[in-house]
């Protein structure tokens, strides 16, 4: 199964950037991330054995010990890619918390054997696939907004021609 580790957005937060998404759609083609499917990922472990999500779920509960909620803000809208390919997304910016909550639970996948892609971790969340830039002068201005990021989710993939949906496996929350 593939599995991944994200932070769910507070309301505030999510609805802001519906609110960024609606402005993008006057502007950019491309494929839109549904509502519904915002999120912060702080670890992507890829396919994973069905028998290993009580170990994925463990390093995550260890991650959290000891944490509260995060307080984080929107930043600003950015970019991987070039050209017609473009994965358009938003920033989201917390005093260095988000970072530190990623590394330790990188830690504790490894210390667990569970592998995970190990990019340089950039707190964002992915706005937009397949944007096509190439006739944009300048993007709108993102929405901002702020929150209590207060729990993490062990999230099964599943992937379709239309997109991905999201199965949440286990959740960590703080108090």
């Amino acid at each position: 199964m593939r599995l991944f580790v994200a932070a769910e957005l507070p309301y505030e937060m999510a609805e802001a950037m519906g609110e960024t998404i609606a402005n993008l759609r006057d502007c950019v083609r491309g494929r839109f991330v549904a509502s519904a499917n915002l999120h912060l990922t702080l670890a992507f472990l890829g396919e994973v054995d069905a028998f290993r999500v009580d170990d994925a779920a463990a390093a995550m509960q260890r991650a959290c010990e000891g944490r509260g909620p995060i307080e984080a803000e929107l930043g600003e809208l950015g970019a991987f890619g070039s050209g017609r390919r473009v994965v358009l997304w938003q920033g989201v910016e917390s005093g260095g918390s988000l970072e530190g909550l990623a590394s330790e639970l990188r830690d504790e996948l490894d210390r667990a054997g569970l592998s995970y892609d190990a990019k340089p971790f950039l707190p964002h969340v992915t706005l937009m696939r397949n944007a096509d830039l190439t006739r944009i002068v300048s993007l709108p201005t993102a929405a901002v907004a702020q929150g209590s990021i207060e729990r993490i989710t062990l999230f099964r993939s599943h992937l379709a021609p239309d997109g991905a949906s999201y199965e949440p496996l286990e959740t960590v929350e703080w108090e």
